[in-house]
């Protein structure tokens, strides 16, 4: 969360100030793409200063966003004992199609389907903006050029896009269904989908609806791994992390005996951090690594591990509890990862394909620097449908960095500052509905 959120304010003056900001930097990723097109920036260059002009736009724009959007939520007294996991989705659309627009501005404006000359891309740009600030003028800006290009990938994703944001749904699914139709393998489209589907998931839920919510979580799921398969470019996996989509969908398919655990686990932190944090002044949001936040993880962790215990005792075989039992055993100060070891095993007995115990071994075996059997289990991970606890446990991309990095002599060993996976720990700060809720990088 950023600290413009956590203030708590945000003057007329400075909002106006990151307008300008954003507005700047979007106009310079499309000045960026016109250098590039001209032959005036090699490939180098124009990949390492796109990636930071994008990286710095994102910034802004949430920025701007949290404060309107994220504000309530992000005051301590509105946010401790919270514990409806299933509102903890998509927050913030206008950053998720914002981030994009950035990415793909002038970057495949024909789709590879129609022409890609640059008066096209120019019109996609001032269309990407226009979609940005006000949806229904974008959806009518994309009309025009959809009239003469009616297979443009990009146009029809963000036109899909902006019905979305205009509140009209069903059209913006049927855009982006035909994305798909066209090129299955275009990321944009697969990620907005992704995102609707796991919106359809927590309405469900929250009407009592649980088939038409696991089915709706089930097929975001399928939707995220078809995103991950196609090579996405890094600025897009991190909307996805920095979204909190794959967590969505990890806590949305859970049992409801174990999802009921998280929840009681995250009251039962936030009610370690208020008793912490009464009277300090402090805002616990911040993830600071206060004595504060490591008394919420502490509470956090013994409460989940309590119910799932209960949960275990009544049937031994729930691959659900077991892995989220191997979470709290990785989320102490002293992890545990043998007897995580042994519950990611006792699941894959249970299920010889079960993607997240294959995830947990592969990480454990890197925390071991056993990186030849972590490379193994990868392999197996590969051939499944993307493990739904990546976002806790450890993507399979980190981890085959990480085993680069290790094998190039990038890490001490086990226990060392590189040994651990992106999200090692299942404490409160990774949970939603706990105390604290940052962008971790799990996802």
């Amino acid at each position: 969360m950023s600290t413009t959120a956590r203030q708590g304010h945000l003057d007329p003056d400075r909002l106006a100030e990151l307008e300008e900001q954003r507005d700047h930097l979007l106009a310079s990723l499309r000045d960026l793409e016109r250098e590039h097109d001209a032959g005036d920036l090699d490939d180098h260059d124009y990949g390492e200063l796109k990636d930071d002009y994008t990286a710095r736009a994102a910034e802004v724009i949430r920025a701007i966003d949290e404060h309107r959007d994220l504000l309530e939520q992000s005051r301590p007294e509105r946010n401790r004992g919270r514990t409806a996991l299933v509102v903890v989705s998509v927050l913030a659309v206008a950053v998720l199609a914002g981030f994009l627009l950035a990415r793909s501005s002038g970057q495949r404006g024909s789709g590879t389907i129609t022409g890609n000359d640059d008066s096209l891309r120019q019109r996609l740009a001032s269309c990407q903006m226009t979609s940005f600030q006000k949806p229904a003028e974008g959806v009518d800006c994309y009309a025009d050029i959809l009239d003469e290009h009616p297979d443009n990938l990009e146009a029809l994703t963000y036109q899909g896009w902006a019905f979305v944001r205009d509140d009209q749904v069903e059209r913006g699914a049927k855009n982006l269904a035909r994305v798909v139709e066209i090129d299955p393998d275009y990321p944009d489209a697969r990620v907005f989908r992704a995102v609707l589907l796991a919106r359809a998931g927590t309405a469900a839920r929250a009407k009592g609806d649980d088939t038409t919510a696991r089915q709706s979580y089930t097929a975001a799921a399928a939707e995220v791994d078809r995103f991950y398969r196609n090579d996405p470019p890094e600025v897009a996996v991190q909307v996805l992390r920095q979204e909190g989509l794959e967590r969505t969908i990890f806590f949305g398919l859970l049992d409801d005996r174990v999802r009921g655990c998280w929840e009681q686990a995250a009251a039962a932190g936030g009610a370690a951090g208020s008793d912490t944090d009464s009277g300090s002044g402090s805002d616990s949001d911040s993830g600071s690594g206060s004595e504060g936040s490591a008394v919420d993880d502490a509470a956090f962790v013994a409460a989940l591990s309590r119910c799932l215990d209960g949960v275990l005792a009544a049937d031994p075989t729930s691959t659900d509890a077991l892995l989220s039992k191997a979470l709290t055993l990785l989320g102490t100060e002293t992890p545990d990862v043998a007897a995580a070891t042994t519950l990611a095993d006792r699941i894959l007995a249970v299920e010889p394909d079960n993607g997240n115990a294959l995830l947990l071994l592969a990480s454990a075996a890197v925390y071991r620097d056993d990186l030849d059997g972590a490379t193994a289990l990868l392999d197996r991970v590969d051939g499944l449908p993307r493990p739904t606890g990546a976002a806790l446990i450890g993507s399979p991309e980190d981890l085959r960095s990480m085993i680069e990095r290790r094998r190039s002599g990038g890490s001490s060993g086990p226990g060392g500052a590189t040994t651990t996976t992106t999200e090692p720990r299942a404490t409160a700060s990774t949970v939603p509905g706990a105390p604290r809720i940052p962008n971790a990088d799990g996802g």
